[in-house]
């Protein structure tokens, strides 16, 4: 048992649920615990936390985590926070919270992004990201445009990570990965822009300090110590967006590593070259990596877990994850000729439209519950190879596929994704996901591991190897292609049930007969 301090506690804010880990020198995990909160949604595009739930969850995790790792709290020797993103939160003087916090999918800053349409290229150039409301400026304009008042109040804007790394700390800071995913953020100067700040008419004294990922950034204080039983002084590092903690713990390091992690969405991340991101014209997400030289370029769909989800708890009959996975599998590939456009929330890349819903297409009195299920987990996999195909429009082109997160526990999920994509899909043997990540940072912050490349790849390994099957990609490459055209097919059709959802709203708050 560690009697010094040679522990590192790695906390995730994830979107469902708040995670932490404890991790020896040796990268192996000693603990771990999790603790869901609640997400409100608001009309067809918003989505809020209370960001208090992630302070509370994260305190009850690393307690939890420290007892099942057996370790005492003194052999901890950092802490650091990854976090879904990018999700913001406005505060005020006293640093406490002036309402919810906007998740990463609240799409509600749309109209934002069209008022200053005639800007993107230029937002394009200064941050590699394209004018859309997944990013946090989008958001935080909504937010003032629509509670009057509210800018008078605001002193600071955080992301979930420094949210956490404030309770924890009381110092406000942004690592530069988050700052990667504001629209605010100069990619090839590596600080906030001034320019893009008045862009969208924020005041750039509400933006935290920047720090590097590792970089020690304050100390745990007593009212966070009596929290979550840390002694009071460990360090803690700026942290991590949980996409780049996990592709951490994928050991996705050198230039042309890809990794796909699903949960709620599905989100590929190749680690590039700094210097070689400079050529993206914004159809996928890039920001700065925890590996030193290094950016993550990443393609991001909105739902796929998600969708998964829904479809247990509004028509499911009791059954798990894993239930719903075995089910698919008594489906033929093709789904009975069902097709899913999983773009039940809108969605990012690489067609970025927040105006898109989902479908299901080629539905007829034969399709079966399996085929609904199965046509969930095929249509997630045609979109996932839709981001590999812009991948590899860069020259990103995979030997294989690194799968981890919630959704890499699905066999037949796992079987799809290798078949569509036509790339081995590699399982690893050890994954607890972004915590793991996390803590992998926190060593690196205060010298427990010498490289933090190093220390990721050696920690990879495979358990297992899933090779697709040619005659089966081949089928679902002539379903991929019908897949392209239902986008294209449909998109006149959501802009007009776009129109109708705003009417609705305006008449529900009183603004119709």
């Amino acid at each position: 048992m560690p009697t010094t301090r040679d522990c590192v506690v790695g906390i995730d804010v994830g979107t469902t649920s708040a995670k932490a880990v404890v991790i020896d020198d040796r990268s192996r995990v000693l603990g771990e615990a999790a603790q869901e909160y609640p997400t409100r949604y608001v009309g067809p595009s918003g989505a809020e936390q209370d960001p208090r739930h992630w302070w509370k969850a994260s305190c009850r995790c690393v307690r939890a985590a420290l007892d099942a790792a057996g370790v005492p709290a003194t052999a901890v020797a950092a802490v650091a926070v990854s976090s879904q993103a990018p999700s913001v939160v406005a505060l005020d003087a006293r640093r406490q919270p002036l309402g919810p916090a906007l998740l990463w999918l609240d799409r509600r800053g749309e109209q934002a992004c069209r008022d200053r349409a005639a800007e993107g290229d230029r937002v394009v150039a200064v941050t590699g990201n394209r004018l859309d409301p997944y990013y946090a400026a989008p958001k935080l304009a909504w937010l003032l445009d629509n509670q009057p008042g509210l800018r008078s109040l605001v002193d600071s804007v955080v992301f979930a990570a420094g949210y956490v790394v404030h309770e924890l700390t009381g110092v406000l800071c942004a690592d530069t990965g988050h700052a990667g995913l504001s629209l605010l953020y100069d990619l090839r100067a590596g600080r906030w822009s001034e320019e893009l700040a008045r862009l969208w008419n924020l005041r750039s004294g509400w933006l935290p300090p920047l720090a590097d990922p590792t970089e020690v950034v304050g100390s745990v204080r007593a009212e966070a110590a009596e929290a979550t039983g840390l002694p009071r002084g460990t360090p803690v590092v700026a942290g991590l967006v949980d996409g780049a903690a996990a592709s951490l713990e994928s050991g996705v390091v050198a230039h042309g590593d890809v990794c796909e992690m699903t949960g709620q969405s599905t989100v590929v991340n190749a680690a590039v070259e700094a210097s070689q991101a400079s050529g993206l014209t914004g159809s996928l997400s890039v920001m700065p990596y925890v590996v030193p030289g290094r950016h993550l370029v990443f393609g991001s769909m909105v739902a796929t877990g998600g969708i998964l989800a829904w479809f247990r708890s509004r028509l499911g009959r009791g059954e798990t994850f894993a239930d719903l996975d075995e089910l698919a599998a008594t489906a033929r590939p093709g789904a009975g000729g069902v097709l899913l456009l999983p773009y039940f929330l809108g969605e990012r890349s690489p067609v970025w439209d927040s105006d898109a819903r989902g479908a299901f297409v080629g539905m007829s009195l034969g399709t079966t519950r399996a085929d609904l299920v199965r046509a969930i987990l095929e249509g997630s996999a045609y979109g996932l190879a839709h981001n590999l195909a812009e991948l590899a429009s860069l020259g990103l082109r995979p030997p294989a596929l690194r799968v981890v997160g919630g959704g890499a526990r699905g066999r037949t999920w796992n079987r799809i994704k290798a078949d569509v994509t036509g790339l081995a899909v590699e399982l690893p043997r050890q994954s607890a996901g972004a915590p793991v990540g996390a803590a992998l940072a926190a060593a690196s912050g205060v010298g427990l591991v010498d490289d933090l490349a190093d220390a990721a790849r050696e920690r990879f390994s495979v358990a297992e190897r899933i090779e697709p099957d040619p005659d089966r990609h081949a089928d679902y490459q002539r379903r991929y292609r019908v897949y392209r055209e239902l986008h294209p097919a449909l998109r006149t059709v959501h802009s007009m049930l776009a129109e109708l959802r705003d009417a609705d709203l305006t008449s529900a708050d009183g603004g119709g007969s």
